[in-house]
């Protein structure tokens, strides 16, 4: 058994932000550590960039880090309350550069499909008056 460190993306601190950590892991090899760590809680899963960085330590710097996340209250809070009363969150949290690029092709989506309804509302509204027209001839 080996011992890793693995840095991961952590949420719960809005949609485009988050807290990178360094969690100490028990493994066979360092897929299996990242592997394991993308499913902990916190961790956004299913993010590509979810795993920043795995490395190897020694069983002393293993202790160390798990020591160093028991004592982190971001780890255990419950609720938004209680993580707001943590000292100095707002310097640990960082743009999420996948969910604001995501963010930015779902804006793109919306914009594009408001101009095709808005243009289908204009199609639908000449078709009516072409008929209004058509019936005042007729009559």
């Amino acid at each position: 058994m080996k011992y890793f460190i693995v840095t991961a993306k952590c949420g719960h601190v809005g949609r485009l932000h988050c807290i990178w950590i360094d969690f100490a892991v028990a493994a066979d090899s360092a897929k299996e550590a990242a592997k394991k760590v993308r499913w902990f809680k916190r961790v956004k899963h299913n993010h590509k960039d979810a795993i920043r960085l795995v490395r190897e330590v020694a069983f002393e710097e293993f202790i160390k880090q798990k020591a160093t996340n028991d004592d982190d209250p971001y780890l255990h809070c419950k609720n938004i309350q209680q993580q707001r009363l943590i000292e100095n969150i707002e310097s640990r949290i960082c743009e999420d550069t996948w969910n604001i690029a995501r963010s930015n092709n779902i804006k793109r989506k919306i914009s594009r499909s408001s101009y095709k309804l808005k243009k289908s509302e204009i199609a639908v509204m000449e078709a009516y008056s072409r008929i209004a027209e058509y019936m005042e001839e007729a009559a």
